[in-house]
């Protein structure tokens, strides 16, 4: 049974002056799936008795490479994509290889879209293991959202494998929405209301936001910048500046908010 997090109201500054990370959509408008140990998953499907235990996938049966994904209990041993074969058995050495089936993979992804097709159209495949779906008006509502997340999940449970997992994120643009699917793994789902901004991911690490990798956080690090907190200040002192130098030209409009951050389309 997937776990539910509904992140909590909380007393924010104004949604809209957080700028790309909360773009302006006073709804939630975006869900985004992420197949939990995509690879591993489907090794498991197809093989039962590989449920359940530490397993990696990789290119070739040779001690020499690298997993290019690891199930679940592999990486409670601190194993992950990227580790070597070697580093593997010492971290685990009851962990299982499992040699890459590509086409399988490639037939699982497709079977997991028919799946959830049938519920809402795919608006956009992020990778074979991540997809994106533009919510329509009345899948707006907080209620009816979750309830589209938890029949995907039962579909691709009943479909397609009681091992292909993944975790969702609901939110008002597809960044917000992929933030969210990050934030409870395996079989997660995370609702992030754009009422409960910026409040609900300032505890986040700046590598917690897709797209910033090491290089970029030591750029930002250097910057100044070294959570989330920091840019969301900037902007609303750079919203405020520019609210009173609006003032001082006895500018008789009311401040408006939307300016500053651009609608998503």
């Amino acid at each position: 049974m997937c776990k539910v997090t509904l992140v909590g109201r909380e007393q924010t500054k104004n949604l809209l002056i957080c700028g790309s990370l909360a773009s302006g959509a006073a709804m939630l408008r975006w869900l985004v799936l992420d197949l939990n140990s995509f690879f591993a998953s489907c090794e498991q499907q197809e093989s039962p008795e590989l449920r359940g235990q530490p397993v990696i996938v990789v290119p070739t049966m040779a001690e020499t490479t690298c997993a290019i994904a690891a199930s679940y209990p592999a990486k409670a041993f601190g194993i992950k994509t990227g580790t070597l074969v070697h580093e593997a058995r010492r971290l685990c050495p009851e962990v299982k290889l499992v040699q890459a089936r590509h086409k399988l993979y490639v037939e699982y992804h497709h079977r997991i879209l028919s799946a959830i097709d049938r519920h809402i159209p795919v608006e956009d495949v992020m990778s074979i293991d991540e997809v994106a779906c533009r919510l329509d008006k009345v899948q707006h509502d907080l209620a009816v959202a979750r309830s589209l997340a938890l029949a995907i999940k039962r579909e691709i449970h009943s479909q397609v494998g009681e091992c292909l997992t993944s975790s969702i994120g609901i939110s008002a643009n597809k960044l917000l929405a992929k933030l969210a699917s990050n934030m409870q793994k395996p079989d997660g789902l995370v609702i992030l209301p754009p009422e409960t901004l910026p409040g609900s991911i300032v505890h986040l690490e700046l590598r917690d936001i897709p797209g910033i990798g090491p290089n970029m956080a030591a750029r930002l690090q250097r910057a100044g910048i070294t959570d989330i907190c920091r840019p969301l200040e900037m902007r609303q002192r750079a919203a405020t500046s520019r609210l009173g130098r609006r003032r001082r030209r006895k500018d008789a409009r009311p401040p408006a908010w939307h300016r500053y951050s651009k609608p998503e389309n």
